[in-house]
Order: C-alpha cells, then structure tokens, then sequence
C-alpha cells in the first residue's frame, strides 16, 4: 500500500464523515475509489466506455444539414 496525500474540498470530507463516521477515512475513501473505478468498468458491456452512450434520432443531425 503506498501513502499518499488528498485535498478533500469541506463538503465533500463533511458528506463522508457524516455518513460513515470519522473512524478508518482512508479505507472508506479507497473503498468509495475502488467502487468508482475498477468495479464499474468490469460491468460496462463489451468493455464500452460511458461516453458511448445510445443518442435518440431526432439528436442526430438531418442528412440535408452535411450538404
């Protein structure tokens, strides 16, 4: 495990404190990170990025507007 240092803005450390407590921050901080970052991408289908989400048609641009 390697230490390292975090700048938390307040309401961000508040919001954690208060629903986790003050007891073992940086596990539930690493927790909260493992979550975000490794968990999620394992369930993204095909290994497809976020950004790649489905568009609705009338999004798109009309085949008359590339003319």
């Amino acid at each position: 495990m390697e230490k390292t240092t975090i700048v938390l803005r307040e309401d961000i450390k508040q919001a954690i404190i208060r629903e986790f407590g003050k007891r073992k921050l940086s596990e539930i901080i690493n927790n909260l990170l493992f979550q975000e970052f490794v968990v999620r991408k394992t369930k993204d289908m095909f290994g497809a990025d976020k950004w790649l989400a489905k568009k609705k048609i009338k999004d798109l641009r009309d085949h008359h507007d590339r003319f």
